[in-house]
């Protein structure tokens, strides 16, 4: 890879990472080009990137950014999933890390904290933000038609 093609590669994870939410990385040692192509397809909508990168080249586009410290959970060859809806991807590695043993979540970060492959367990078992709007949703509307089905019944019975 050319100096020019390392220095867009950092910008264009630098510019990522400024619209991301969260940031994880996994080991993807031993998956075959179809298992990663699956993976990707899976984390698509969720990432504004999934990528390979060589560690340095990452370590490089974290640094002085709040992300930073993920660089130290980059030991080994990793791929890099810059979240744009950091729930809904740890949703995604979990389920694809319990059907393929060959993929190793080391962790992440979120929010204001580094994150353990524990604490990304517990997230991915956590509702989306889609299913708690509805719940809320629900819990307002409730009240209302069920005041619109007991004037419907007493209406019924004076007529």
């Amino acid at each position: 890879m050319k100096r020019e093609e390392k220095s867009n590669l950092i910008s264009a994870l630098q510019s990522s990472l400024k619209e991301a939410n969260g940031v994880f990385v996994v080991e993807n040692h031993g998956l075959s080009v179809k298992e990663m192509e699956e993976l990707r397809n899976e984390v698509r909508p969720h990432v504004s990137m999934f990528k390979v990168v060589k560690n340095r080249l990452m370590k490089l586009a974290l640094k002085d950014t709040d992300f930073e410290p993920v660089s130290d959970l980059m030991k080994r060859p990793t791929a890099v999933a810059i979240a744009t809806d950091a729930l809904a991807v740890t949703k995604v590695l979990v389920k694809f890390a319990e059907a393929h043993p060959n993929i190793t979540i080391h962790g992440g970060k979120m929010g204001a904290g580094i994150l353990g492959v524990d604490d990304i367990v517990q997230l991915s078992k956590l509702p989306s933000l889609l299913e708690i709007r509805g719940t809320i949703a629900r819990i307002l509307v409730e009240p209302g038609s069920r005041l619109a089905r007991v004037s419907a019944e007493y209406g019924k019975k004076n007529q």
